[in-house]
């Protein structure tokens, strides 16, 4: 089996032909590298193999990133959004938290469930891939999670669809409050 240093320059290499598909500009190439580099330094610390961060077209699903088999596909949106750094950390968290998608379940209200769950444990996780990949203290990082989940509640109350197998972001922010103490001083 080859390690994840000989698999690189394939990786390198689809991760451009994938690029490749969306044109960035300089500082979005820049903040394509920086939650690159978020994702590396994540996979060394749990001891993972690397995950790939692919920048997606725009699409109006309101889904801004989605974790899928050690890839996060990235609306090329988010990278000029100021809830990029929380994304990358949520979907590295379903990365860290060995979420995939459930391959058999009895029902839709049970698959709604499940993944209601995964996504405030990937919230949960999110905070602790910020201290230990990010160099955050915890305080910062509730608040970057914390905020990232008010900016999205004002945009479904102005009218924005709720992400799929989401709870309400303020629904999300009060299991992060229950989590996190010190996030009860962050608008909830």
């Amino acid at each position: 089996m080859q390690t994840f240093r000989e698999r690189l320059p394939v990786l390198v290499a689809a991760s451009l032909l994938l690029s490749a598909c969306v044109s960035l500009t300089p500082q979005q190439r820049a903040k394509s590298d920086e939650i690159q580099s978020l994702a590396d330094r994540t996979t060394r610390i749990y001891d993972l193999p690397g995950v790939r961060i692919s920048i997606q077209p725009a699409t109006n699903l309101n889904i801004g990133a989605m974790y899928r088999q050690g890839n996060i596909f990235v609306n090329v949106r988010m990278l000029d959004s100021p809830g990029l750094t929380k994304l990358i950390a949520h979907e590295l968290g379903h990365y860290v938290l060995g979420h995939e998608p459930a391959a058999s379940v009895s029902s839709q209200a049970e698959w709604q469930r499940a993944q209601q769950q995964r996504e405030l444990d990937a919230n949960a996780k999110a905070v602790e891939i910020l201290v230990r990949a990010n160099g955050m203290s915890q305080r910062e990082a509730i608040q970057i999670v914390a905020e990232a989940l008010l900016r999205a509640q004002r945009a479904i109350d102005r009218g924005a669809p709720l992400t799929p197998g989401h709870l309400t972001p303020a629904q999300e922010l009060a299991d992060l409050q229950r989590r996190f103490p010190e996030a009860r001083d962050r608008g909830g």
